[in-house]
């Protein structure tokens, strides 16, 4: 009984964790969200997010150019986004997951070379774990502001109807 509730206590706040998570070198973005929204339409009413495909509750997309909102951080954090997601319900919640996230940086004369380089340029250090300087947190701490504000929605969770 007493490793059941142990384990219990350990394992609950490690589910409930939102934010970066480092997996295996990997940056991994996650977000739990009540199911108080339309997940459908939170998804269609921002047309920079192209679900690719809908099975069982998962909805399995990717964003390819979406504009970072985020005031803070630094300038390399204002650039354009891409990347890939996963949207799922999960009991009374809908779970957001951004995997493959890169940093769209336009350089050279006349803004003619573009790159689109992996987050964990940026937040990861060379052995594969995430970076403590507070120039990364605060350009994380914009990333991920950013992230929840597009998957937060205000749409009511009602079913949509034509007339």
């Amino acid at each position: 009984m007493k490793k059941l509730l142990f384990s219990l206590l350990f394992a609950l706040p490690v589910m409930a964790q939102d934010g970066f998570k480092n997996e295996g070198g990997n940056l991994v973005w996650q977000h739990t969200y009540p199911a108080t929204v339309n997940v459908q339409a939170l998804l269609d009413s921002n047309p920079d997010l192209q679900v690719a495909t809908f099975i069982n509750d998962v909805h399995k997309g990717a964003a390819e150019k979406i504009k970072n909102t985020c005031e803070q951080g630094s300038a390399t954090m204002r650039n354009d986004c891409k990347f890939d997601f996963e949207v799922r319900r999960d009991n009374n919640n809908y779970v957001v997951t951004v995997t493959n996230l890169r940093i769209i940086e336009v350089m050279g004369p006349m803004q003619a070379r573009t790159l689109a380089n992996r987050c964990e340029k940026y937040f990861v250090d060379a052995s594969r774990k995430i970076k403590k300087d507070q120039r990364t947190q605060n350009d994380m701490s914009c990333v991920d502001s950013f992230l929840t504000g597009i998957f937060g929605g205000t749409i009511d969770n009602t079913a949509l109807t034509a007339n």
